[in-house]
């Protein structure tokens, strides 16, 4: 794999995150690689090089996809015994491993969405600032099964991240306030909790999330809107904030006969500090227990 199909799996990699959500992709990944394990030709010996050489390139993705990498980790070395097998035995043992891995995965996200939609109250006012899917969904199944009446202020970033939160609370029929990102404190004091998604959370208290997250947060908590951070806890990550590889970019921009480099972030870090509720498949926590979940995960 060279360098240019390197970048090219990042950034698809990371568009997925944007619209989908880390555990989405995750799952899309574990997808795709049963797929291309199915159709591999190629020479027993050489196996293994084309799976390390796959999984360095899914490591090094900006931002990490810490529960892809995780997962990729266990299969390595579930897989280690079988690798000096024939060809057809190494696929089979392999996909057997990966569809498990895809069903734990798919678990988790089904546990965040059900203990999800127990946070949510009718009369809600819910504050979202993400594109995850399983957000979107528990406020979804929380109207459409629960029958809780909630309004939902979705705040515009990019719109094509927020199309698709638009379009999926539309066609559900919820009551909705599009709001712009910058207009927030017009509306906050008409919440009464924030849903955030994330990328992951690091064990020196940070959780890697949608841009522009942080400044929304520190809002809500100024104001004392609660703040919920939804993360499965193979989005606990053994590495600090600063290793996260949070992607960045320099745009040249000319506007009104006046040039500049303008610095973009594909991510935010924010603060637990700012998180009222840490809410994982196994359990809603609030702000007093937050470290010791991460740090029991992370042992």
């Amino acid at each position: 794999m060279n360098n240019n199909d390197k970048d090219i799996l990042c950034r698809l990699i990371r568009d997925h995150e944007d619209l989908l959500g880390a555990s989405r992709t995750a799952l899309l990944a574990l997808e795709a690689f049963i797929a291309s394990i199915e159709r591999l030709k190629c020479e027993p010996e050489q196996i293994k090089e084309l799976y390390l050489e796959l999984a360095e390139a899914i490591k090094s993705t900006r931002p990490r996809i810490i529960p892809l990498i995780h997962l990729m980790e266990e299969f390595e070395i579930e897989m280690q015994p079988h690798f000096s097998q024939d060809l057809e035995k190494v696929r089979n043992t392999a996909i057997s491993i990966l569809r498990a891995k895809h069903s734990r995965l798919k678990d988790k996200v089904g546990k965040i969405i059900e203990l999800g939609m127990g946070c949510i109250e009718t009369g809600d006012t819910i504050i979202v600032h993400t594109a995850s899917l399983d957000v979107v969904n528990m406020l979804i199944l929380a109207h459409q099964v629960m029958a809780k009446k909630i309004k939902v202020i979705v705040l515009k970033q990019d719109f094509v991240k927020t199309r698709k939160i638009i379009k999926a609370l539309d066609e559900a029929r919820m009551n909705t306030v599009v709001v712009p990102e910058y207009a927030m404190g017009h509306y906050v004091q008409q919440a009464d909790r924030m849903f955030v998604g994330a990328l992951s959370v690091t064990h020196d208290g940070k959780a890697v999330t949608a841009v522009g997250t942080a400044n929304i947060a520190s809002l809500c908590h100024y104001h004392g809107i609660p703040v919920y951070l939804f993360a499965n806890t193979l989005k606990f990550s053994h590495l600090p904030s600063q290793d996260q590889q949070i992607h960045t970019k320099m745009i040249d921009q000319v506007q009104d006969q006046c040039s500049y480099r303008l610095t973009v972030y594909s991510h935010d870090l924010l603060d637990l500090d700012m998180v009222d509720y840490l809410v994982t498949e196994q359990g809603v926590y609030p702000k007093e227990k937050i470290s010791a979940v991460i740090a029991s995960r992370n042992t």
